[in-house]
Formats: C-alpha cells, structure tokens, sequence
C-alpha cells in the first residue's frame, strides 16, 4: 500500500534535496514551493504539518524542486515576487526585483514628498521599467503623480502592464516602448520631469564571469549587462538627462557597489548637476546617487 506523506515529511525531503544540489537557501526555497503547490502561506505549513499530499501535489512539488536544484530562480518558478510590500508577476522576460532596489524607492519617495512640499503635482520618469516595480510602488504611495515608464522592450512592457492592472495603477502610468529617452518627446518647458530615476544595467564584464547560474542561466542579459566596465548606460544617460529635467529635478540612479565614484565624476563633469551624494545601505555599500540641476 503506498504511504501518503504529509507536509512535515516532503518539506524535509524537498529541503535534503535542495541542499544535496547546493541551493544556499534550502529551507526558504523549500517552504516557497511547497506553499506555491499546495496554495497557501509558508506559517500554514506548520501550523498544519500533519496534512496529507494527494499524488497530484506531490508530482508538482517534486517537479518545482527539480527545476529549483537547476538553478532556475524561485521567483520565475512561482511567477511572482514581492517588493514594496506590493505582489508582482514576473516572467523570464524581466529581472528578479532585488532588495537592494528598495533604497532606490524609498530615496525616490522622500525625494517626491520634498518636492511635493512645492507643488501640488509631479512628472516622474523612470528609465528601464522592466516589471514595473518602481513604477507602481511609486503611484500607490503617490497617487496625485503622473508617472511614465519607459522599456526598450515590448515584453517587460507587456509585465509591467499588467503588474500595473494587477495593483490597481494602470490609469496612472504611461508605458512606452523605446531606447532610454528617445520614446519621449519634449516640445515645451511643462513636459520636462521633476524626477528622473533609472535602475540600469550595470554589471562589468567580471561581474557577470562570476554571477551565480540563476543569474547568467536565466534572467535577461539586457537587464544585467552594462557594458566592459558596467557604466555604458550611465554614460549615456547623464548627459541625456539635463535636458529633461525640469530647473531643481532630481536625477536617482541605483549603482553598483563598486562604481560610486566614477559615476559621480561623471555628474560632476556635467557642471550642471549640485549636490551630488551617495547613499549607502546598512552594510555601507554604495547603493543609490542622487543629484539635482
């Protein structure tokens, strides 16, 4: 007679194997998928561990366990991902959010609520939208603004669209498909921002030599790969950037942890820029540059 295992007994088994494949998140990664399978939140697995698989269940968490000792991404596998205390949907198509993009939000907030102490409403850019998370958490928290979001790419487009819809913001943003600004058209003072922010793709060339297989095998290059030394969009954007802001915009731009200096000679340069700084998060790696002209 085959013996129907409960929850306590596949989650330690969907840990062992985990781990036997050199997961370095054997538990968490383990709980995600069985509370995916089973649909319901990873406290429930042990307030309930005694509950019985059926056969179907089983196969389905056995095959998300196979695909995580892949090395595919957690995130691709469920299909969705938290950021901001908002739920996103993701595809393969758009980068996993990462929880240091979270100082970029909370920078561009504060940013906006200062503004907001001189205006009654704002014109937010932001660059490289990808799934839409900065772009939504944005509108949620500051509905009076009107935001534009901009992709190169028609799929992460079609993401954030729908990440949009899913949280209730779509009214709110403008998604265009185009290369960094040449989607926007600027003809008149008034349709310049208060405050451009891009998460760009800046891993260097030995950045992306030693990123882990979730990384190189699965999510997009051109999310990721920022040129030989991982500044190439910065050096674009930059000087770019002027034109577009209006007179006290601010220009936010997440950085690696390495490129904090040369990205700021860079805004120096420009002359036009003032008070350029670094934030830094609790580890004291640089995350975040922020300037205004």
């Amino acid at each position: 007679m085959e013996v129907t295992p409960s929850i306590s007994q596949v989650l330690h088994e969907g840990i062992q194997k985990l781990q036997s494949s050199g997961i370095d998140t054997p538990r968490l990664d383990a709980e995600v998928l069985l509370a995916h399978t089973l649909s319901i939140d990873r406290v429930a697995l042990y307030r309930n561990p005694d509950i019985l698989l059926d056969g179907n269940e089983q196969r389905r968490y056995s095959a998300l366990l196979e695909r995580r000792a892949r090395r595919e991404p957690v995130a691709y596998i469920t299909g969705s991902k938290e950021f901001g205390a908002l739920t996103f949907t993701l595809t393969p198509d758009v980068l996993i959010p990462r929880p240091e993009t979270e100082m970029l939000l909370d920078k561009t907030l504060s940013t906006c609520d200062f503004l907001l102490t001189r205006k009654d409403h704002l014109r937010i850019l932001e660059l490289g939208t990808g799934s839409g998370i900065l772009a939504v958490n944005i509108s949620k928290k500051l509905p009076s603004c009107t935001i534009f979001a901009t992709d190169i790419s028609s799929k992460k487009i079609a993401v954030a669209r729908k990440n949009a819809r899913l949280n209730g913001v779509d009214s709110r943003i403008l998604f265009l498909v185009g290369d960094l600004f040449h989607s926007i058209t600027i003809h008149e003072e008034n349709g310049k921002f208060d405050c451009i922010i891009f998460n760009p793709p800046y891993l260097s060339h030995d950045d992306w030599i030693q990123a882990q297989p979730e990384i190189k095998d699965y999510e997009p290059m051109d999310s990721l790969w920022g040129g030989h030394d991982g500044l190439a969009f910065y050096r674009s954007l930059i000087p770019a950037a002027v034109s577009l802001l209006q007179p006290g915009g601010y220009l936010l731009l997440e950085i690696g942890g390495t490129q904090a200096e040369r990205i700021t000679r860079m805004l120096c340069t420009e002359k036009v820029y003032r008070q350029v700084h670094v934030l830094q998060d609790l580890a004291g790696i640089d995350r975040v540059v922020a300037a205004h002209i």
